[in-house]
């Protein structure tokens, strides 16, 4: 560059001049560049082997991406199944309820799986989730995820995903690769089923044992079995153990989908092996209405994992 170049170095973010420019009739805000909403990051590909498998992140407000500027923070992890019937999902249904989780200061994934109509059958779904669980860990320092702190949450199908990833850590019939050992903090089940043998046992506008029902393409669009071994696998209640993380359940009385008495059943079993849990009657709500994202709905789950951090001195 010449002597005479009227071209300008570029500065750097701590010595950029402030433009004092007045100009005649503008109006005036005071300036706060610090971060203050959520970041949504959409579309990442988290499994090389199956790139149409995606999940979206929402992140606690920490940079400002045009400049570098960036929080170093490192938050907890909530995973997010959105239900779908084990079809494909719409991962981005409840972004706009979650956004309030990470202003919070939690890194939200909503996790993809492969649906029923792409050949995703059980237990694709949770073998889905423990890899993007993987990817998620893998970065982290990109997310801003504590790895000492996850917590799995789900709806419907999704929280039958999330409560089955969350207890059967160790399993290699779970993963597509070798079992992990991760533990988590907690787990919210939203409306999810426990016995999907047991599904028509109680009312639903559903039938849920026909070879082509949601839950029987779950199954390889097999005729739902009771004494069917895979049956027995599938059941939650058949994989408790003693300490593992606490559940917090939500489930609507006018559930027409997945009948209430579903987390009933998974309830007395985690009362039994002494996990603990709370459980929200939500009085007269049906299958995933706007009743359980209620100020006070939110108010119990971010209380939830408030009480479920783990103090970085005990870690």
């Amino acid at each position: 560059m010449t002597a005479n170049s009227k071209y300008l170095d570029p500065f750097s973010i701590n010595d950029f001049p402030e433009d004092k420019t007045i100009v005649p009739n503008s109006l005036k805000l005071k300036g706060d560049d610090e971060p203050k909403f959520p970041m949504c990051f959409t579309d990442i590909a988290y499994n090389s082997s199956n790139p149409n498998l995606k999940l979206d992140i929402l992140m606690p407000p920490v940079y400002v991406p045009e400049t570098g500027i960036n929080d170093q923070r490192k938050f907890p992890l909530l995973l997010w199944i959105q239900g779908s019937a084990f079809a494909k999902q719409e991962i981005g249904l409840h972004i706009p309820h979650l956004v309030e989780f990470a202003r919070k200061g939690y890194v939200i994934a909503a996790i993809g799986y492969q649906g029923t109509e792409a050949g995703g059958v059980f237990p694709s779904t949770i073998r889905d989730t423990n890899c993007a669980i993987d990817f998620l860990l893998e970065h982290a320092e990109q997310y801003h995820i504590n790895v000492k702190q996850l917590f799995l949450w789900g709806e419907s199908s999704g929280a039958y995903t999330a409560i089955m990833t969350a207890i059967t850590q160790n399993d290699s019939f779970f993963f597509t690769g070798k079992a992990k050992q991760r533990h988590f903090n907690g787990v919210i089940d939203f409306y999810g089923p426990t016995a999907m043998q047991e599904l028509d046992l109680a009312p639903s506008i559903q039938e849920h044992r026909s070879r082509n029902s949601w839950v029987g393409a779950y199954f390889n669009h097999q005729q739902i079995n009771q004494n069917s071994s895979l049956i027995k696998l599938a059941d939650p209640r058949n994989h408790l153990k003693k300490k593992l993380a606490p559940f917090l359940i939500f489930h609507g009385t006018m559930d027409m989908i997945v009948p209430f008495q579903q987390s009933i059943l998974l309830k007395e079993k985690l009362d039994e092996f002494g996990i603990k849990n709370q459980f929200v009657t939500v009085e007269g709500s049906n299958h995933g209405t706007d009743a359980f994202w209620s100020p006070k709905a939110q108010e119990i789950v971010l209380n939830f994992l408030k009480d479920n951090i783990v103090k970085e001195d005990k870690l």
